[in-house]
Formats: C-alpha cells, sequence, structure tokens
C-alpha cells in the first residue's frame, strides 16, 4: 500500500474536492504542485467548493506550522460492490472496485458502463451518474432503477449480462437473495459478529374502503404483515455488513490504550477459572467468541471485555492477531457512511485499517454466517476465490 505524508494526505484531499477523486495519487499530487500558487482562485470551480476552501485554509495554516484541525475525507470506492466481492470472493468483481490493485485507480460504475459501450456503441450513452445508480441499485436486488435508466428492451439485457460477466460470483448472490425472502415471515432477523442485531419488520400495503358523504374511498395503510415476495434482503444484509464496517474501524482507531496493554497482560496471565464468578463480561466474550467461531470474523468489541477474569475464555492466537493489527497510536475517526475523516497524519492508519475491513471479511465465513439465520437452517458457502482475502492489504485505492 502506499504511503503518504500528512501534508501530503492534505493535498491529495485538496485535490479531491476539487474534482479529481478519480484520479491516481500521483495525479493529485503532481496537480497540486501545479496549482498550489492559485488555489484561491479555483474555487469557483470547485466540485466541492466549502470543502475545497476549508483545506486550502488547512494548507495555510500548515505552512506557518500552526495545528490545522482539519480532517481530510477518504470515500469507499463502491462500497457495496466491495463487501459483495468480499463474501463471495469474487475476483473480477473485486479488480473492478479496487478491493485488489490492478496498477490504476479503478471505478467500477465507468468499468461496466464502457464495457457496455463496446457492445452497443453509442446507442447506451447515458452519464456516470445515470451508470451509478443503475450499477448500484441492480447489486441490492432492484429491477426498477436499471429499467429507468436503460428501457425494458435490449439494452436492459445487455446490461444484466454485463454485470453478470464482470461480477460473477456477486451478481449471483444478489439474485440469490431474492429467493430467500420468506412468504410467512413478518420479519427477518439475523445477527452480525459484533452483536448486532438486525430486525427488519416486512411492511404490507392494505387497501380498505372508508365512506365520506355517502361517497366510497380507498384508503392504504402499511402494516406489519407477510409478503409473498420482496427485494429488501439484498440491500438489508450488505448494509449490515456496512454498518458493521463503520462500527470496527472506530472500534479499531479509537481504542484506549490501557485496556489494550491490559488484555495483553491478561492473555498472558494464568487465572483458576473455578474462583471466577459469572459477570455481563463473561456473557457478552462467550457470545461475541461464539460468533467468531461462527462467521471466522473476530469483533474488536471484545477487546472492551476481556480482562483477567474473562481472558480464559477465548484462544490467545486471534487476539494477539487483532491486538497487533491495530494502529500504533489510538485517533478519532468521523463517519458518513462509507466517507471516512481523519486528521492527516493518520491517513495511511484510516486506509489500512479499511483494508483490513476487506481482508478480515474475505477471510471469513461471514455470508454462511448471515444466510444461515435469514434461512433458519446452516448452509456452507464457497468462495468463487478463497484466496482472495491474500492480495487485499496491500491495495491502493480501496478508500481513495
Amino acid at each position: 500500500m502506499q504511503k503518504f505524508t500528512g501534508r501530503q494526505y492534505l493535498q491529495i484531499d485538496i485535490a479531491s474536492n476539487y474534482g479529481l477523486d478519480k484520479e491516481t495519487w500521483e495525479y493529485r499530487l503532481n496537480w497540486f504542485e501545479q496549482n498550489q500558487g492559485n488555489l484561491d482562485n479555483l474555487v469557483k470551480t470547485a466540485k466541492e467548493p466549502a470543502l475545497f476552501y476549508a483545506g486550502v485554509l488547512a494548507w495555510k495554516d500548515a505552512q506557518q506550522q500552526k495545528a490545522t484541525g482539519y480532517p481530510i475525507s477518504l470515500d469507499a470506492t463502491s462500497s457495496g460492490l466491495q463487501l459483495l466481492a468480499c463474501l463471495t470472493g469474487d475476483r473480477q468483481a473485486a479488480q473492478l472496485c479496487n478491493v485488489v490493485s490492478t496498477g490504476q485507480r479503478e471505478d467500477a460504475y465507468t468499468n461496466i458502463y464502457d464495457y457496455m459501450l463496446g457492445i452497443t456503441g453509442d446507442s447506451a450513452k447515458i452519464s456516470r451518474d445515470m451508470a451509478k445508480d443503475a450499477v448500484m441499485t441492480s447489486l441490492y436486488g432492484s429491477e426498477a432503477v436499471p429499467k429507468r435508466v436503460f428501457g425494458t428492451g435490449r439494452l436492459l439485457g445487455i446490461f444484466f449480462d454485463t454485470m453478470e460477466k464482470l461480477a460473477p460470483a456477486a451478481w449471483e448472490l444478489n439474485q440469490a437473495l431474492l429467493t430467500m425472502w420468506n412468504p410467512n415471515a413478518l420479519s427477518h432477523d439475523w445477527v452480525l459478529p459484533d452483536n448486532f442485531h438486525v430486525h427488519v419488520p416486512v411492511i404490507n400495503q392494505v387497501s380498505n374502503t372508508v365512506h365520506f358523504l355517502d361517497e366510497p374511498f380507498e384508503v392504504f395503510t402499511k402494516v406489519n404483515a407477510p409478503t409473498d415476495t420482496g427485494r429488501s434482503l439484498g440491500a438489508n444484509s450488505i448494509h449490515s455488513v456496512d454498518g458493521m464496517v463503520v462500527r470496527e474501524i472506530v472500534r479499531r482507531c479509537d481504542y484506549n490504550p490501557v485496556q489494550i496493554a491490559l488484555v495483553r497482560d491478561a492473555l498472558e496471565t494464568d487465572v483458576n477459572p473455578e474462583f471466577l464468578t459469572e459477570t455481563e463480561d463473561t456473557k457478552l466474550v462467550k457470545i461475541l467468541w461464539n460468533h467468531y467461531e461462527e462467521s471466522g470474523y473476530l469483533s474488536a468489541r471484545i477487546l472492551d471485555h476481556l480482562h483477567y477474569g474473562t481472558a480464559h475464555l477465548v484462544q490467545k492466537e486471534p487476539v494477539i492477531e487483532l491486538l497487533d493489527s491495530l494502529p500504533a497510536k489510538p485517533f478519532k475517526v468521523l463517519t458518513v457512511h462509507d466517507c471516512f475523516r481523519c486528521l492527516p497524519n493518520y491517513g495511511n492508519d484510516l486506509r489500512m485499517q479499511y483494508n483490513r475491513q476487506l481482508f478480515e471479511i474475505a477471510r471469513s465465513n461471514l455470508l454462511s454466517f448471515i444466510v444461515s439465520q435469514i434461512l433458519q437452517r446452516r448452509v456452507s458457502l464457497g468462495k468463487l476465490d478463497p484466496k482472495l482475502y491474500l492480495d487485499i492489504l496491500s491495495t491502493d485505492y480501496a478508500l481513495s
């Protein structure tokens, strides 16, 4: 993974907010070097003028050796597709969205659109934003948005064929989740490895006829009732993993050094469990460790509850690996969906923690863990490329 100084991250942030966020790191740094004497005059033409100007002010403070307090922004590149690629071991999809390095900064939406144009020529010309809407929503089971973008004829068929070709396992999972809908369920429920409980009520629309001034009117109300079909499982399951990634990054970046030191010492200390009593920490460590054994994903939440009275409940090696993967120093992270912000000096750590999340998801059995709960029976799902995780930690543009 390419690494940069805090000053370089600030330069990259300014270039990104100008509108160069799809370019390589080198391109953005070169642009800044060429334009740093003219930044004030570029505010009005910036894609994000307010953020651009805030970055410029921070740069001026940095030039005078002042603390800026300005957090840079780093967005995931197509986070939904990234997670689908990791869950399924889909290397082709992973290359589309920077989960593994290809030597350049990839843009999944443009890549998919360009592939379609290679088949259709100019007859499929649309904007990148329209292509993004179609790709993003189709990965969550939507047909309505792709139909609105491409119509209901030949272009729509080409779009679906393209998705299946460029992201085969991710697309197969997307289609499979549509078949997992339980027509008798009042809700769909599952638990994530950090013990976050997902509860999604099934909402149905029913009509009633009411009379007003002797005239009948049909009134629609939404009720919690089963429906024969539904398309929300794809979006809700991937969004739930997306939310866990955000929680985990905050936990791993903004840890308590005193607690981490205590955990390390507790793991090396022999305690006779016969003299220990059951506590809330004991219960939660058992739950989180059980989730790890079933999913292959160990949540950093467990670190807040490990001490001399609970360390005997876990195996040392996975916890040590988790501890060793933490940043050298804790730091604050601001989050807005899949956009992460931190002070420039921690940019390398933030990107590595995001790569680490993709790595751990790709290495885990998280998909089987979630699907087993949705179907209410144990299933084991393989990965298209079970060794995909080996190439993730060094990727350059997953968070860029």
